[in-house]
């Protein structure tokens, strides 16, 4: 179930008429973790943060009522990705073991740590039901804290 907000982000009402001042805002609130998490989940994304902004122009006109806008930008983001970076594609120790995870669960740590989103926020991103996040999100932490035993 999407996070519910109170009231319409007025940044989003905004960009969706055109605002520049609108677009300019998301951009300076949202731009940093969009950043670390296709940083961590789709690093070949980086190369092209225009197109990024883009869909995510296209996405807004679509984003369901009461749909936090970060939840909404994460989104696009990660459906643009194309494939699952390789763990050897970073000198980051940190990284290079989130993406040893299955995708999924890998999605679910980076949403959960960089974004600092919920369970539930998690769910509208990914698309997957509730229970198989929470599943994730229980293996992925085993994963990494059994790898860092190791």
């Amino acid at each position: 179930m999407p996070l519910v907000l109170a009231v319409e982000d007025p940044s989003v009402a905004g960009a969706r008429g055109g605002d520049a001042l609108a677009w300019a805002d998301l951009y300076e609130r949202f731009q940093p973790v969009l950043l670390r998490y296709l940083e961590v989940v789709a690093p070949d994304e980086l190369n092209d943060m225009d197109a990024v902004w883009r869909r995510a122009g296209r996405a807004l006109a679509g984003q369901p009522e009461g749909v936090d806008p970060l939840v909404w930008l994460l989104r696009v983001a990660r459906d643009g990705r194309v494939l699952c970076p390789s763990p050897e594609d970073t000198d980051d120790p940190t990284i290079k073991r989130i993406r040893s995870l299955r995708p999924l669960d890998m999605d679910v740590i980076a949403l959960r740590v960089i974004a600092g989103l919920s369970d539930e926020d998690v769910a509208v991103v990914t698309g997957r039901p509730i229970e198989r996040i929470r599943m994730a999100g229980h293996r992925g932490v085993a994963k990494l804290v059994d790898e860092g035993a190791a």
